[in-house]
């Protein structure tokens, strides 16, 4: 069953809706190779490397220099504001109808297929009270924050996943454990429930636990995969602490969840990883690859993400050796590529992982 597009819910006015396609033309526009800022910067950087005969050093001098040029400010300045326009028009939209959408969640709350686990003791540690991607408020504390997460990666993925269509390519790129069975399948840090729901169609007989730190991310999944038919189960749990028993589990996924992560919450995350999957299970992660080798503008790119677009953790993660963590704690790391897309080459990357 595919995804229906009744799943997210319209804007307040179609006004609205065209204002964040013109967003979302604007994204593809900074972002691909209409505006071509990446070629256009990296270009510039080259030469001044090679006429001053040395190569560029650490990422501040990398950043005084694009910030030098009308067209590296130029870049910056709009690569924030269409994140901004997309939230003020996504926060507005969806506040003018905000009765109906939370009673709208309630009414999916107790039905099936799947259940939805909430624990109104749970405590949010101090690392998720970040405006991730600016989103307003984060990811947990507005009751609508799956709806505003949902439209704004619509938004996010320039068309490429309007229709859960690039989490459907990601989870079909994992590898079964080579014994082909798959019983169980532990989707970390699950928002909305995309990959979730793409595991129950690739695996119908697998049981399918989604986990989340937000509640309101999780009433959205569980909203979604009820209105499609798909029994996936999700909870309220950590990452670094799912609650589920040792060896549990055939497939652990993880997606774009650890650049989101402080460096002693990916060591953390790892270790409950390797404790829930099952000998010659598979830990499978999409997530950012790594700053080392990157040309200097995938280099600023990467600093600027990190303290302007509400990805505080994420240098971090990019400068760790994630594959050595792994290793560290009983996996074995299948080479994997690196994920391409126009005016984005080499940024994402697979990491396969089976447990030994």
């Amino acid at each position: 069953m595919s995804t229906t597009p009744e799943t997210l819910p319209p804007l307040a006015r179609r006004s609205d809706a065209a204002y964040l396609d013109f967003v979302e033309g604007l994204r593809e526009f900074i972002l691909g190779k209409g505006a071509d800022f990446e070629e256009r910067l990296n270009s510039a950087l080259e030469q001044t490397s090679a006429s001053r005969g040395r190569p560029w050093g650490d990422v501040e001098e990398i950043r005084e220099f694009v910030h030098s040029l009308p067209i590296g400010r130029l870049r910056d300045r709009l690569a924030r504001s269409q994140q901004e326009m997309k939230w003020h028009a996504i926060e507005r939209s969806f506040d003018e109808q905000r009765t109906q959408l939370t009673a709208e969640l309630a009414k999916w709350d107790e039905r099936g297929p799947g259940r939805l686990l909430l624990d109104p003791t749970f405590e949010h540690p101090a690392y998720t009270n970040v405006h991730f991607h600016l989103q307003p408020g984060g990811y947990y504390k507005d009751e609508l924050s799956g709806f505003l997460y949902h439209y704004g990666t619509k938004v996010f993925f320039r068309g490429d996943n309007d229709k859960d269509e690039l989490h459907a390519k990601l989870v079909g790129t994992v590898p079964a454990p080579t014994d082909g069975k798959v019983h169980r399948i532990l989707d970390l840090a699950c928002s909305i429930g995309q990959s979730s729901t793409a595991f129950r169609r690739r695996y119908p007989e697998a049981e399918v636990w989604g986990i989340d730190h937000s509640a309101p991310m999780l009433r959205v999944a569980h909203r979604r995969a009820a209105m499609q038919g798909d029994a996936v189960n999700f909870a309220q749990r950590l990452v670094e602490k799912t609650g589920f028993p040792d060896a549990h589990f055939d497939i652990t996924f993880a997606f774009i969840l650890f650049h989101e992560l402080p460096l002693r919450i990916i060591h953390d995350t790892v270790r409950e990883a390797a404790r829930v999957t099952r000998r010659g299970g598979i830990f499978a992660i999409y997530d950012f690859t790594g700053t080392e080798g990157k040309s200097p503008y995938q280099r600023y790119h990467r600093w600027f993400d990190a303290r302007h677009n509400g990805e505080p953790y994420s240098q971090d993660f990019c400068d760790c050796r994630l594959g050595d963590i792994l290793t560290a704690n009983g996996f074995e790391v299948a080479a994997a590529p690196l994920a391409k897309r126009a005016g984005g080459t080499g940024y994402m990357q697979h990491w396969f992982a089976t447990r030994v």
